[in-house]
């Protein structure tokens, strides 16, 4: 903490080195997790404010223009000034660095004619601590808080005395010390949650101008052992040049993910008992991870970069089996994995000619497995550290003591025998963790984050799809007045101001749940009703509930609950309850599970279990497809068996054949990659355009969604003969790259331009769009006449 002496301000902070355990070079790239551990050498940061006179010597927040403490001013200073003379004399005075045993981070600093730190002379070594210093003062800026001239001190053990370096991480440790003591200077440290205060000092190493994956940032952050997914750099690069640092680390950041693993006596704030050691063994010439993760990006951009998106997605599969493995402490799973981590680096050291095992690394390695650990490089490569991995005894009261003396026997050999290699047994142990971080999930859990990921790789783009084929033949003196459109339309009875809904996505983890509570602030802002993803993993593990009754305590409007053809009816009714839902989707999904690795092959009982549910339901039900399409033939069925109201969920939005596929180790059902139908192609078929006017779904009321992009594709819906739009991975898309608020605002944008385009078409209500004018084309138009569409009649629909 912060504490005064004669008027002079001291704050303090530490911030330990890293290690990477496994995934150390997917990383890099954004979205890809990798395990890290911070030990327990430190970096110290003091902060000690120049003597001052009581009420005096603060540059007042109110002296700095918010053009010189903007993102862009901390590049590029404006000509604008204010005048020297006008600043409090503090301004005008000098602050030093001190970094022991780094003469080359030595330097003064002063207060520019806008109260900005600026280096006397720049010194590349204190690049991340000016850095930390101007984004800082930023936020102490925008919080009103008078800022003051002071000294900066370094000292660190993540070296050897000498001055060796160990490849732990200083940059990081640097970063996230001096942020964290600027902070508890100012008083601001409190103000800000871990993850921000990691988004903070990533912020600040991209402003030094040397930023890489981050998770040695995360590393000194958290401590502990973590799971890191780094987050978009791009991203965050131009979020930077147009966003205000205070609002930058308050938004969500896409694929940013830490996670703790309750490993090493790591498992929480409260030390958890350690059943797996880890020791590290050091090469004596510590390579340069920079030149190394570059040499890795060149080589992925030409013509191997298939093989590298394979490496990328095996490594993916590793970390998080590894995860699995440390987290329950089964040694012969850990070397299983820990041995696919290290052949999996081969092979990317042959794919870029980049040497990432030298022959002192094997020896450690091939020295620790024979006395049964697992064991790998770690970081960088090149001849820097090594790591391995061996069983204790938690308990050794209890322990059998040949037991404990077996593990400190190996212990003492794999040391004994690194030494005779000329390789150093490092003092390191796992520190304590440092800050709260969510529990890192098992695999179902993990699943679910699989898909979010995986269905946001999905939209990045949102391509052409069958909507396109589909045009209104404008009538130029058709038009109403905005102000005569009813939007309003009627879903499982109930009325609806918008025709427009989230549909379901996700839930049965800590992250996800985090999704749907946002979710669901959003549809209670905009008055929009919301579905739930599938919550079987709540109705399996209670603990998991939480992750979905977000959804209703966040929102009071229309909630749907979700379940498949799988459960009891019972637990179809316990799924309503738990939301206290206003009506119940049934998702069906075969292609899924076809393809899902841990998926149902046995479909044969679906039918008479929707039936069950559906009489069983305190509420009205809904069946859906999940993106494949319902056709007219699947409508009557489930109309037969009591379904009310139908999803088509056409093809062209996520596809969820291709996500699970993914999530296989040969990638084996690609050529089911876009199976099924298109959201068109089944309001076509199942709302009574065939060419005999015959309708047999008249008592089933159809919604659609599935790649539904903008408010032109839900006006093309409605006037196909949906009754209401579900929208998805756009929403998701929009979440994730703009936060909660940007959500409310493209929701309420798609509100206005809605219903502007009803009054372009002549629509006063939902149920006129059905009699405006169509015309198909493309594929569209092919299919559907093999359907029996009559599609000149939906070319005449207003005569």
């Amino acid at each position: 903490m912060a504490e005064r002496e004669q008027h002079r301000m001291i704050a303090e902070a530490q911030a330990p080195g890293k290690l990477y355990i496994a995934g150390e070079y997917a990383v890099v790239e954004h979205g890809h997790p990798a395990i890290l551990v911070a030990v327990n050498r430190m970096l110290t940061v003091r902060v000690t404010g120049h003597e001052e006179n009581p009420g005096e010597g603060a540059l007042s927040g109110d002296v700095l223009s918010e053009d010189a403490l903007s993102g862009n001013a901390l590049r590029n200073t404006p000509n604008e000034s204010v005048a020297a003379a006008s600043l409090p004399l503090d301004s005008r005075a000098t602050g030093s660095i001190r970094s022991q045993g780094h003469d080359e981070a030595a330097t003064t600093w002063h207060r520019d004619t806008h109260g900005r730190c600026v280096p006397d002379e720049e010194r590349p070594g204190a690049a991340y601590l000016i850095a930390a210093i101007q984004c800082v003062e930023e936020l102490a800026h925008a919080a009103g808080v008078g800022l003051h001239v002071f000294d900066i001190d370094v000292t660190s053990d993540l070296d050897d005395v000498s001055g060796r370096k160990y490849g732990l991480g200083s940059s990081a440790a640097v970063t996230v010390a001096a942020m964290r003591a600027l902070l508890r200077f100012y008083g601001l440290e409190s103000a800000f949650e871990p993850l921000e205060q990691y988004k903070l000092a990533f912020a600040i190493a991209c402003r030094a101008g040397n930023v890489g994956s981050g998770g040695d940032l995360a590393a000194s952050l958290f401590g502990g052992c973590i799971r890191f997914c780094s987050p978009d750099r791009d991203w965050v690069g131009q979020r930077l040049d147009d966003t205000a640092l205070p609002e930058l680390i308050r938004m969500p950041w896409p694929d940013l993910s830490v996670t703790r693993l309750p490993v090493f006596g790591s498992g929480s704030v409260a030390v958890s008992p350690a059943t797996l050691r880890l020791l590290v063994g050091w090469t004596g010439k510590p390579a340069s991870t920079a030149d190394l993760v570059t040499n890795v990006q060149h080589h992925s951009t030409d013509e191997r970069e298939r093989r590298y998106r394979e490496f990328l997605e095996h490594s993916d599969r590793c970390v998080d089996a590894l995860c699995e493995a440390l987290a329950q402490s089964d040694m012969a799973a850990v070397r299983e994995h820990i041995a696919r981590a290290r052949e999996l680096l081969r092979g990317l050291s042959l794919l870029t000619g980049t040497l990432i095992e030298t022959s002192r690394l094997t020896a450690l390695v091939e020295t620790a497995i024979a006395h049964g650990a697992a064991a790998k490089s770690s970081g960088a490569g090149g001849g820097d550290c090594g790591i391995a991995i061996i069983g204790v005894e938690s308990d050794m009261a209890a322990a059998d003591e040949s037991d404990a003396e077996s593990a400190e026997s190996a212990v003492s050999a794999i040391f004994q025998d690194w030494r005779s290699a000329g390789i150093e047994p490092l003092d390191l142990t796992v520190c304590k963790p440092l800050a709260e971080a969510p529990q890192w999930q098992t695999k179902r859990s993990s699943r679910k984050d699989d898909h979010v990921r995986l269905a946001l790789q999905q939209h990045e783009q949102e391509p052409a799809n069958a909507f396109d084929d589909v045009r209104f033949i404008h009538h130029a003196l058709c038009g109403v007045s905005v102000s005569q459109v009813d939007m309003s339309t009627t879903v499982c009875g109930s009325r609806w101001e918008l025709p427009f809904y989230i549909n379901a996505m996700t839930g049965g983890s800590q992250r996800t749940g985090s999704i749907n509570a946002s979710l669901a602030r959003a549809a209670q802002s905009t008055g929009i009703a919301i579905a739930s993803g599938s919550q079987h993993a709540a109705l399996r593990d209670p603990e998991l509930a939480a992750t979905f009754t977000a959804i209703r305590e966040q929102s009071q409007g229309f909630v749907f609950a979700n379940v498949g053809p799988t459960v009891t009816p019972q637990q179809a009714v316990q799924a309503v309850t738990m939301l206290n839902a206003n009506a119940l989707q049934i998702h069906v999904n075969l292609a899924q599970e076809i393809v899902m690795p841990e998926g149902n092959r046995d479909f044969s009982g679906w039918p008479q279990r929707i039936r069950e549910i559906i009489a069983a339901s305190p509420v009205p039900v809904v069946v859906k497809e999940v993106g494949f399409g319902m056709s007219r033939r699947s409508v009557e069925q489930l109309a037969a068996l009591g379904a009310r109201t139908v999803d088509v969920s056409g093809r062209g939005g996520t596809d969820f054949a291709a996500i699970e596929n993914s999530r296989r180790s040969a990638r084996e059902y690609g050529y089911l990659d876009g199976w099924g139908q298109s959201t068109v192609l089944c309001l076509l078929d199942c709302c009574g355009f065939d060419a005999s006017g015959e309708d047999s779904l008249g008592s089933v009321d159809i919604l659609a969604s599935g790649g539904v992009r903008n408010p032109l594709d839900v006006v093309k819906a409605l006037a196909l003969g949906a009754k209401a739009v579900g929208v998805s991975g756009h929403f998701l898309r929009v979440f994730e790259d703009r936060g909660e608020s940007g959500l409310v605002d493209e929701i309420n944008a798609w509100a206005e331009q809605l219903r502007s385009l009803m009054a372009l078409l002549g629509a006063t209500t939902v149920a006129d769009l059905q009699h405006t004018d169509l015309l198909l084309g493309g594929m569209t138009l092919e299919q559907t006449t093999l359907l029996g569409v009559d599609a000149a009649a939906l070319a005449h629909r207003s005569a």
